[in-house]
């Protein structure tokens, strides 16, 4: 599994999204000056999630981009692996092919342990994480 720019500008860019929910939508080009992500890729990205059911575009002077499902039920694994795709990092998880020492290698067992860690590191965090982490860091207040 690879976590590519793309898996981390549209996690971002999510964000971003999901901290409107309830209020209003979030233009492109917000997002874009927000995460500082360039406004052309951004949008390649977020054709991928609109069309996916993540989020929806409303058009007009008011609109934007809106969060369609709950920011609790959107992991960041559903993200990575709708930008990504759900292929391995290492071939040899995939295919034994890939490999000729892949039969008797003695590295598969921990390649194909770090893969299934990451995705469950992944699955744990959602949307609403982010934004809880979020909002208990901006109330942590230090006095001098």
């Amino acid at each position: 599994m690879q976590i590519s720019t793309k898996s981390r500008y549209g996690i971002r860019a999510l964000y971003e999204i999901a901290k409107q929910t309830g209020t209003s939508p979030i233009k492109r080009k917000t997002i874009s000056e927000l995460q500082n992500i360039p406004d052309s890729y951004l949008e390649n990205i977020l054709v991928v999630m609109k069309n996916a059911g993540i989020i929806r575009t409303i058009r007009g002077a008011r609109g934007g981009y809106v969060l369609i499902r709950k920011p609790e039920k959107v992991s960041m694994l559903d993200v990575v692996e709708l930008l990504e795709g759900k292929q391995s990092q290492f071939a040899c998880i995939e295919d034994l092919d890939a490999c000729g020492a892949s039969a008797d290698c003695p590295t598969r067992d921990m390649w194909i342990e770090l893969q299934q860690s990451m995705k469950n590191v992944l699955q744990r965090y959602t949307l609403k994480d982010l934004l809880d982490k979020a909002e208990t860091s901006e109330t942590i207040l230090y006095d001098i």
